[in-house]
């Protein structure tokens, strides 16, 4: 399984990227970690398949794209919530930086 993320925007308008291939872990207690936190924010992921992200209220937020093998979305900080931003989270603070 392949999981990307990229955060942009902020004060700093910065970019920050990171991706985690499973397939390349050789634990495999990390796998299923993975795997059971991409299980929950799967839902999340599926309903917004083809939504554009919600502009922005607030000024310096993030946007987020969060892809896990063929499907990516997009969110506006105040939609990423629960296991889907959690999974991102741990993708940019865990991920290889490409």
């Amino acid at each position: 399984m392949f999981i990307e993320v990229v955060r942009v925007g902020g004060v700093a308008g910065a970019t920050k990227r990171a991706q985690v291939d499973t397939d390349a872990i050789d634990d495999e207690d990390s796998v299923r970690q993975w795997q059971e936190l991409v299980d929950q924010a799967r839902p999340l992921l599926l309903s917004h398949r083809d939504v554009p992200p919600t502009p922005a209220r607030e000024r310096d937020t993030f946007v987020w794209t969060v892809s896990v093998d063929d499907t990516t979305c997009q969110f506006g900080d105040s939609s990423i919530t629960g296991a889907l931003r959690d999974l991102a989270q741990r993708t940019l603070r865990e991920g290889r930086r490409p």
